[in-house]
């Protein structure tokens, strides 16, 4: 399991760190797992990879990023894992509920740090990973986005780029070949494609015709020939899974 904690006040990081010191031995003695640690002063080292971390521990409170801000940051590249917001000068509770933040990965602690409130929250952590959410790492010039299945609602081809359009709005162009990236696309079953420079999304299909899909934001992609059937079978695919998952979980 690994944790990060940022926080720039160097006292409350060290104390913290300490605290996770202690769930790693309680931790390793219940399931012989390890508990491995970064520890982060500022925002711009601790962005780097966020995604990489089971827990996140945050409290920035004099720099140019307070710990709401930072969470929104994790939550618009695509962090799915616990945020665990430490409260100290800040009431991050209450400044969340200002800011709309109501995800079900955002976990609030208040400084000191209680060893069982510290314990219940490292149970949450240990009980998420054992339902991972899965994500994609589109990785362009200047952003990284980290995409669940339904936030991708289609790709497009141009010259040696991939024109990925997200849910919201937002889109990113990555440097890859469409039959290497469909195979990254496995994890997601609603991807499939459409001709040799297009893939789609089956959960955002609006409407299709002959040689044409319409998908939820408007956007129009044509259907290659060769392609004819795929939305078909990726609908049959889909439908198997879920009913699998469904037979799995009763």
């Amino acid at each position: 399991m690994h944790i990060a904690v940022c926080d720039d006040n160097i006292a409350d990081r060290k104390q913290t760190e300490r605290l996770l010191g202690r769930q790693s031995d309680r931790i390793f003695k219940e399931s012989g797992e390890r508990l491995y640690i970064d520890s982060y002063g500022n925002v711009d080292a601790f962005m780097i990879h966020p995604q990489m971390y089971h827990g996140l521990f945050v409290d920035m409170t004099s720099s140019e990023k307070n710990g709401i801000e930072i969470a929104k940051m994790l939550l618009e590249c695509g962090v799915t894992k616990p945020i665990i917001l430490c409260s100290s000068t800040i009431d991050y509770k209450k400044e969340a509920e200002k800011a709309g933040l109501n995800e079900d990965n955002i976990l609030f602690l208040n400084k000191p740090i209680k060893v069982a409130e510290l314990t219940e929250v490292m149970d949450k952590i240990k009980l998420m990973m054992g339902d991972p959410i899965k994500v994609l790492e589109l990785r362009g010039q200047k952003d990284t986005v980290y995409a669940k299945g339904d936030d991708i609602i289609c790709v497009k081809k141009k010259g040696s780029e991939l024109e990925i359009t997200l849910t919201e709005g937002k889109s990113i162009s990555i440097i890859a070949d469409i039959y290497n990236f469909y195979d990254q696309c496995a994890i997601f079953p609603q991807i499939c494609p459409v001709s040799d420079a297009g893939l789609i999304n089956i959960n955002h299909i609006a409407s299709t015709s002959f040689g044409k899909v319409t998908l939820d934001n408007g956007m129009t992609l044509n259907i290659s020939l060769i392609y004819r059937n795929s939305i078909k079978q990726a609908k049959e695919l889909l439908k198997e899974l879920q009913a699998q998952t469904n037979s799995d979980r009763n």
